[in-house]
């Protein structure tokens, strides 16, 4: 059976992760100095403007066991707001040929496209 999720990058999740990553201090000339509340929110804008235009993409989503589910919430993702790169991905077995490994086989997310099913 196989798992979807929904990856991509969304202005709420870019600002959760810059809340995490920006510090509330700096340190110039070996000194700390701690930022005021509007320093260290500019900071995290500064850091989501950043994000969202970056490359990377994160797993939005939990779980889901139809493509179907993944795609409704992969649309109401698309109509909260500033998103970009949004896809479906399916975890799918893929052979692996490291002998010193135990399985044979490794887990992986790869694009998941009705097309490429239905010709199947």
């Amino acid at each position: 059976m196989s798992t979807f999720a929904v990856f991509g990058m969304n202005e709420h999740f870019a600002r959760e992760e810059a809340k995490r990553k920006v510090r509330d201090f700096k340190i110039e000339k070996g000194q700390r100095i701690e930022l005021s509340m509007s320093q260290w929110l500019q900071a995290v804008e500064d850091r989501v403007i950043k994000i969202m235009d970056g490359k990377r993409v994160a797993q939005l989503s939990s779980m889901f066991d139809t493509p179907q589910y993944a795609a409704d919430y992969a649309e109401r993702i698309r109509k909260l707001g500033r998103c970009r790169d949004i896809v479906i991905r399916a975890k799918v077995k893929l052979p692996q040929n490291d002998l010193r490994r135990k399985s044979p086989t490794k887990l992986s997310w790869m694009d998941y496209s009705p097309e490429s099913t239905a010709a199947a």
